[in-house]
């Protein structure tokens, strides 16, 4: 992929702050100093996903949280990144929070029909290991709901034999769709062995989504 390095400096403050707080401060200083260059080694490394692709962003903020997580020399745990992925994204959640899915429940269905246009407009074709969205109108009234057969973040990561590290990334969508007022529901994930990574997503007023 080409090298982004603004997430990085995004996050990379943050980070530091989670880990110092969480683990104190030499941890902190050793996981991002050495992190900035385990991101710009996983983008590089990665593959390519298509100019103007609309999720690409997945992965720059995956890889900025794996290459602290590298720059640890993985002394923090998966589970210790958890933490730090949602002390970040707690400091972030008032963009997340312009989207409020009881106002507009059908968002995400949207903006992944928006992706499926992309991807077919030739994109698929030319960067098969992008994304693989997929619809079942049938399956729920309520909310969005729609799926990926593919997903390169896991695919690079584990081939890089650093799986270990997918489940709290896919863990951080439910906090995500929790800031924008919603509830993921999810049965399946790439990660953990499955054919597909689920998404139900529905406001957090809904009492009994259908």
């Amino acid at each position: 992929m080409k090298e982004h390095n603004f997430y990085w400096m995004f996050f990379a403050p943050m980070m530091k702050r989670s880990i110092q707080k969480r683990f104190g401060k030499k941890m902190a200083v050793t996981s991002i100093r050495q992190g900035k260059a385990e991101y710009r080694r996983l983008v590089a490394g990665a593959p390519e996903i298509g100019k103007g692709n609309p999720m690409a962003e997945n992965a720059y903020f995956a890889y900025a949280f794996v290459g602290a997580w590298l720059g640890s020399n993985k002394q923090l745990t998966p589970d210790d990144m958890a933490l730090v992925m949602t002390d970040v994204l707690t400091r972030v959640k008032f963009f997340f929070g312009m989207t409020d899915l009881n106002r507009t429940p059908k968002k995400w269905y949207r903006d992944m029909k928006k992706y499926e246009a992309w991807y077919d407009a030739g994109n698929g074709a030319k960067y098969p290991t992008t994304w693989k969205v997929h619809f079942d109108e049938n399956l729920h009234r309520d909310g969005s709901y729609y799926y990926f057969s593919v997903c390169p973040i896991c695919s690079y990561l584990t081939g890089l034999g650093l799986g270990e590290i997918m489940r709290p990334l896919c863990e951080t969508d439910k906090v995500m769709f929790a800031y924008q007022h919603g509830v993921l529901h999810r049965e399946h994930t790439i990660a953990s062995g499955g054919s597909m990574c689920d998404y139900w997503t529905v406001g957090d007023r809904m009492t009994d989504p259908r």
